[in-house]
């Protein structure tokens, strides 16, 4: 079952995401952090996602946003002290991740591409991958940008990510870039709604 993803899923949606993406710069700023991304997000109405649900427990979600750089830019102006604080605990833990911070904000101009639309991120439990329900919030993501007027958005995957490459192919995104990021190389996705 889909369901719209609401500001009460915030926990549970932050959780999957650092299970899921553990190796991620997000996740490694912790669950409370993205927690409160999350809340951001809803709060202030700049993106929109959907959860799968099995067995009535959240197990998988896909959050959009049609214009990514201004979700980040308000989430962190309006969520600035809460998630400063997050920030700082994780810098103090893990002093080498200030990089990553500084990298972060140069990262839309690595993208360079017209697509201000972007699936953002795509998470699930383990157990859950592989049984078709990522290609089912895809598709409620493609409903909803297609709603909101948006002919074509983005995504971008970490190149040592197969299965998530294989599975963006798979459902007709064009690989049209590469660059690095956080020492990293990544592929950049766009994908043309119909």
């Amino acid at each position: 079952m889909m369901v719209p993803m609401k500001r009460e899923h915030a926990a549970r949606v932050a959780e999957i995401h650092c299970a899921a993406l553990a190796g991620d710069f997000l996740p490694s700023l912790g669950k409370e952090f993205l927690t409160i991304f999350y809340q951001g997000v809803f709060d202030l109405g700049v993106g929109f996602g959907f959860i799968a649900f099995e067995n009535n427990q959240p197990v998988g979600f896909v959050l959009g946003s049609v214009d990514t750089s201004s979700l980040f830019k308000q989430i962190v102006l309006s969520k600035a002290i809460p998630m400063s604080l997050r920030v700082f605990v994780a810098l103090f833990r893990r002093p080498k991740l200030i990089s990553n911070v500084l990298e972060t904000f140069l990262y839309p101009s690595k993208e360079d591409v017209p697509e201000k639309a972007e699936l953002v991120v795509i998470g699930f439990d383990e157990a859950y991958r592989g049984r078709g329900l990522g290609r089912q919030l895809v598709n409620a993501l493609n409903e909803t940008f297609r709603a909101q007027g948006v002919h074509s958005y983005k995504v971008t995957v970490l190149q040592s990510n197969q299965r998530a490459n294989r599975f963006y192919t798979a459902l007709g995104f064009k690989c049209v870039k590469e660059f690095a990021l956080y020492r990293k190389k990544w592929n950049l996705y766009t994908s043309t709604i119909q």
